[in-house]
């Protein structure tokens, strides 16, 4: 593929605190060309993250100026976004988590200006926005902030299986009051748009997991399976998608596994979670939904008990920007 060809895709360094710049530098070198990279992050730190992994010296950074025509093999573009003094590795600080922030503004920035065609993001912590006296809970608001939409959410991707959520973080008794058909339905209807892209709409099938155990048992252990669960198959299944359910939550991942389904609808957080990451840890990529543009991330924290070593994995990070690359070039044929 010509220079001029290959898509530009950007990492949010994330948590400079955290392994995150080094996950996102041995992501670049694993690259081979592939894509043009460009980081938003602050140089100064990103070159100590740097100095612990192996190879880092080979990266050639060039400063962004306007989108990038010329890639190369070690080849990455840089955003320098101004950073406090108080970041030390392993520490949440105001300024480490300021620094995050503006990171993933400045890429989205870049995203809307044309500049990338799509970005994944780097590890962040939560804690970090709270440090700096920002209202957000997580990235999930941030993205929904900035680009104005009524919701942001995820489909997780981990090879050809995917799975979203219908309620998010909250606490535990609080699920079956937030949980609607509408939701169900909504969640399922991105599940399927996100599959369709990487499997095409014939081959999307997905499962809708129960809430209560053993699917409620008729009613013996709770009515949702009747009252909101079924009622959303049912209008999923008049508008001519392929879906089954409820399903027992504690086999219905084992549907995907075997390939019955390619994907499942969880009602709530940590039933999806147990599942995928019991069988796939540190190998799902998120793909943002209810957002106009093309944003992944890594589906895991910035290890701070590793940062400055040069011994944070970088599995997840590389697969993230694969992910990115193949939603990229698939939306673009």
């Amino acid at each position: 593929m010509l220079a001029d060809q290959l898509p530009v895709l950007g990492i949010i360094l994330g948590d400079h605190a955290g392994s995150s710049p080094e996950m996102a530098a041995k992501a670049i070198l694993a690259t081979k060309g592939a894509y043009i990279p460009v980081l938003t992050g602050n140089l100064e730190r990103f070159r100590i993250s740097c100095q612990c992994v192996e190879g880092a010296d080979k990266l050639e950074i060039r400063p962004l100026e306007g989108r990038p025509t010329e890639g190369g093999a070690n080849t990455v573009y840089f955003c320098d976004v101004p950073a406090g003094p108080d970041i030390h590795f392993s520490t949440v600080t105001k300024d480490s988590g300021r620094l995050q922030y503006d990171c993933m503004v400045r890429m989205m920035e870049l995203e809307r200006a044309g500049i990338v065609d799509g970005f994944s993001m780097a590890p962040i912590t939560k804690a970090g926005f709270h440090a700096a006296g920002l209202n957000f809970s997580s990235e999930f608001e941030v993205y929904k902030d900035y680009y104005g939409t009524e919701k942001c959410a995820s489909v997780i991707k981990c090879d050809n299986i995917f799975r979203s959520t219908v309620v998010g973080h909250c606490a535990f008794r609080e699920i079956a009051d937030r949980l609607t058909s509408d939701g169900i339905v909504d969640t399922a209807h991105a599940l399927l748009d996100i599959m369709e892209i990487f499997l095409g709409r014939d081959n999307c099938r997905i499962a809708v997991a129960a809430l209560n155990p053993h699917a409620g048992e008729d009613g013996l252990f709770g009515n949702e399976e009747a009252t909101i669960i079924q009622p959303a198959i049912d209008r999923l299944l008049a508008e001519g998608d392929r879906v089954i359910g409820p399903c027992p939550a504690d086999t219905v991942f084992l549907k995907a596994r075997s390939g019955e389904v390619g994907g499942v609808v969880f009602l709530y957080h940590d039933q999806g979670n147990i599942a995928m990451k019991s069988c796939f840890f540190g190998d799902g990529v998120l793909i943002y939904t209810g957002v106009p543009a093309n944003i992944v991330s890594v589906g895991h924290g910035p290890a701070y008990g590793k940062a400055g070593k040069g011994t944070a994995d970088p599995k997840n990070m590389i697969s993230s920007m694969e992910v990115l690359r193949e939603l990229v070039m698939k939306k673009k044929t």
